[in-house]
């Protein structure tokens, strides 16, 4: 692998701090992180009880919003004060008339307890959990070589 050149890295910084740190389409919100802190907050599955904070996060919500960050997948439903791990629906979740707050998971440092990568796919009504296996040696070695990357996860 070559070596990442310092000219390459503030390309890819000076990309990422341009894009947008949200996006909606129609009722659906896309963040890295929170509704509330899109680059930061961390929504872990423990919060769901937390109604102070999840009160906060569903009001900035429509019908469904979609994050990371925590690399931990999963469902938030507002009227539930649920967290709800894909194992627990069959890695699928439908939408009804409460608000969601989906975390989509990982491509890499996946942090529930399963190493293959997560993701979701959407059909508009219907949320499906995916997991699939990576090469994580040459995942790692590339993460490994990024000095601006926590590589903590990957021990």
């Amino acid at each position: 692998m070559e070596a990442d050149s310092a000219g390459a890295r503030a390309a890819r910084r000076r990309f990422l701090q341009n894009l947008p740190a949200t996006h909606t389409e129609r009722d659906l919100l896309f963040v890295h992180a929170s509704p509330r802190d899109p680059l930061n907050e961390y929504v872990h599955p423990q919060h769901a009880k937390d109604q102070g904070k999840m009160g906060t996060l569903f009001w900035l919500v429509k019908r469904c919003c979609f994050m990371g960050h925590t690399h931990v997948p999963g469902i938030f439903v507002e009227d539930q004060h649920r967290y709800f791990h894909p194992a627990e629906i069959g890695d699928h979740y439908r939408l009804g008339s409460s608000k969601v707050m989906c975390n989509v998971g990982s491509v890499g440092q996946p942090r529930d307890g399963d190493k293959r990568a997560c993701y979701v796919l959407f059909d508009g009504n219907t949320i499906f959990f995916r997991r699939v296996d990576y090469d994580m040696a040459a995942t790692r070695k590339k993460i490994r070589a990024i000095p601006d990357l926590d590589w903590s996860y990957w021990k």
